[in-house]
């Protein structure tokens, strides 16, 4: 399945946006930080959208939670 991630990097509050072929969208919203951090982006994934252009819940990562939390 090909899903579009959506987000923004904290550091520079630019748009971020990537297609990512994934099982499920726990795993295309992971991929996509993992691309970004590669990149150098601090990604916060604001949507992921599906087929039909639905936009599906994903899981909000552990580590985002726990950085902002600190």
């Amino acid at each position: 399945m090909i899903y579009l991630v959506v987000g923004i990097d904290q550091r520079s509050m630019a748009p971020w946006h990537e297609n990512i072929s994934a099982g499920d969208v726990a795993h295309a919203a992971r991929t996509a930080v993992e691309r970004a951090a590669a990149a150098g982006r601090d990604l916060v994934v604001a949507a992921v959208v599906g087929p039909n252009s639905t936009v599906l819940e994903h899981p909000v990562s552990e580590l985002v939670a726990r950085r902002h939390a600190a």
